[in-house]
């Protein structure tokens, strides 16, 4: 019999609404290239690595810079734009989960696509950093989301095996990623357009403030 023994976080968008701060910025950055995305293939990068990115956009608009330039600009622009907001707060109801989560000893993790600065700029801004026993990306893990390898890492940091961890997400790649990894994925999300996407999720809220770690836990246990 399963149990739940750790829960492990995507970060923009789950932990942190920065969603919204990311496709300014990426829109921005499209700009200064002088590209026109339309808006289904920038929907397609969510939870997606800036080299998964980078390199389809590279291929789809014949772009002249390596795709180590066009990420060391990205980088350089998103850190000055995330450096300069004065503070980044956390989903409404995560601070709670996160204490019940903490109070009773699961495990804690973080496995996101953004970069090792951007995640500790966000993490310290949200005030939320200090809850978590490891923070993988992917670009530790090798791969992107919609690959399962940032997750099998974080489970292996954190001493977990895969069928007891609990994932939240809010992207199609994400969720891809976390079922591929063998773990139960609880998908937090109120976009109607992206919701038609995770229909493989193992439960939906549009909050956290809709669960609680004893409800979640027999949500987990009620699903084999």
């Amino acid at each position: 019999m399963r149990i739940p023994e750790a829960v492990i976080f995507d970060m923009d968008g789950v932990l942190i609404d920065s969603e919204p701060i990311h496709i300014e910025i990426e829109k921005q950055l499209f700009d200064k290239l002088g590209i026109d995305v339309p808006e289904t293939v920038h929907r397609s990068y969510m939870g997606a690595s800036n080299e998964f990115m980078y390199s389809d956009l590279r291929s789809r608009f014949k772009l002249s810079e390596s795709v180590t330039e066009l990420i060391e600009s990205d980088e350089l622009f998103r850190s000055d734009y995330f450096h300069r907001l004065d503070t980044i707060p956390a989903n409404e109801g995560l601070i709670s989960l996160l204490g019940q989560i903490k109070a009773v000893g699961l495990k804690l993790a973080v496995a996101t696509s953004s970069s090792p600065e951007i995640v500790s700029i966000l993490l310290n801004k949200g005030e939320i950093a200090h809850f978590f026993d490891a923070i993988v990306t992917t670009t530790e893990a090798g791969k992107s989301k919609p690959s399962p390898d940032v997750y099998l890492l974080a489970a292996k940091k954190i001493g977990v095996v895969p069928e007891n961890c609990i994932v939240f997400e809010d992207s199609p790649n994400g969720l891809s990623a976390a079922k591929s990894a063998g773990m139960f994925c609880v998908v937090i999300q109120s976009d109607s357009d992206i919701i038609k996407e995770l229909s493989g999720a193992d439960y939906l809220i549009q909050s956290f403030t809709e669960i609680t770690l004893s409800r979640l836990t027999d949500i987990f246990l009620s699903i084999e």
